[in-house]
């Protein structure tokens, strides 16, 4: 498999900050730099304090963990990769989106209502199995350059959002122009459902709704009131029709130049990351709905029978995913699909036994 090729960037400044950084912690026999595109109200920086705390007390300052906290050392997902092939970021996490970048199969993931519920979810992306599988296939397509660490998820889950009318079924969605992401997948269930998807950077989307230039946007609820967006949107359907898978992933190098028992400190903690992503979420998704209900926004529950109508229009977009990535597509939603299987018969059976 080809070696993914990244477009040169602002290295520069990356090198002479990290450089800096490393000179003043000259005392520690290993620095890892580990970065984070969101801001501190976001759970990957709760997850990341977590990991530097157990990393440098459970090796008792032999490792030394930098967090950067936004476009410090790189700005966007495929800088970041590229950062950390050069070995300048050390950990790093993207979603689906921004990991198709190294490893373009796994957009698979975003394929429309291909999450069921939370339990479900939270089991694919704990999967062993299927983070085994991952890494294997990270490794393989960067070079021996990045490691998977862990998955989790952050920002639970992205539901249709907008300013114009109430969305019971796909048909409501129909001429309105909804905010995607860069992402072929995401703009065609827009497409797919009559309405018009209109890619806008994450900054510009609070003024392309003010001024209309965009009706709607599909997030989910913290990342609308984190944002601000309640203050221009009306009325958020619930039909949970992707779940943001979030990755840790790390500079392949500098794991394998730690020793044995460093290895093992940063394994656990880079799992304990997830199990707080999954956990913060929910919590900060107390207030975000708050905040959605004091500004006078709407929420609407689809029924099974809505519900049943949102999830037609995943099949086409799996049919267009298997058509462009072959064999690699099928190969790894046949994992996917394994894995959900898997967590639905663990969830079905823990449910069972709660309820003797």
């Amino acid at each position: 498999m080809k070696t993914p090729s990244f477009k040169p960037s602002g290295i520069a400044r990356a090198v002479l900050l990290a450089s800096t950084l490393g000179a003043a912690s000259a005392a520690h026999a290993v620095d890892l730099n580990l970065v984070l595109l969101a801001n501190e109200q976001d759970e990957e920086y709760d997850a990341a304090q977590v990991f530097e705390n157990y990393v440098e007390s459970r090796t008792g300052g032999e490792v030394n963990v930098n967090i950067f906290v936004g476009p410090q050392l790189c700005g966007s997902a495929n800088e970041c990769f590229e950062a950390m092939q050069a070995g300048i970021v050390d950990l790093f996490t993207a979603t689906a989106g921004g990991v198709a970048g190294i490893y373009p199969p796994i957009q698979g993931m975003d394929i429309p209502y291909t999450f069921p519920d939370d339990r479900t979810a939270m089991g694919m992306l704990s999967d062993p199995e299927l983070t085994d599988y991952l890494r294997g296939e990270i490794l393989e397509s960067t070079g021996g350059g990045i490691r998977l660490m862990t998955m989790t998820q952050t920002g639970g889950w992205r539901n249709f959002a907008n300013a114009e009318h109430e969305i019971r079924s796909p048909a409501d969605v129909e001429g309105l122009r909804f905010r995607t992401i860069e992402s072929e997948i995401q703009q065609r269930l827009v497409r797919e459902m009559g309405g018009s998807p209109t890619p806008l950077p994450w900054l510009e989307v609070y003024t392309g709704l003010q001024t209309g230039v965009v009706d709607g946007t599909k997030n989910s609820i913290s990342d609308i009131t984190n944002m601000n967006f309640q203050e221009v949107l009306k009325y958020i359907t619930l039909d949970g029709h992707a779940y943001m898978a979030s990755m840790w992933l790390m500079g392949n190098q500098k794991f394998e130049s730690l020793s044995a028992e460093q290895q093992r400190v940063v394994a656990d903690a880079a799992a304990l990351m997830g199990v707080v992503q999954f956990g913060m979420q929910p919590r900060k998704e107390l207030e975000a709905y708050a905040a959605w209900r004091e500004s006078g926004g709407e929420l609407y529950t689809p029924t099974e029978e809505e519900m049943e109508q949102f999830r037609s229009y995943a099949a086409p977009i799996r049919d267009w995913y298997l058509e462009n990535y072959g064999e690699q597509g099928q190969e790894f939603l046949s994992e996917l699909e394994a894995a959900r299987d898997r967590a639905a018969e663990r969830v079905a059976a823990d449910r069972a036994s709660a309820l003797q």
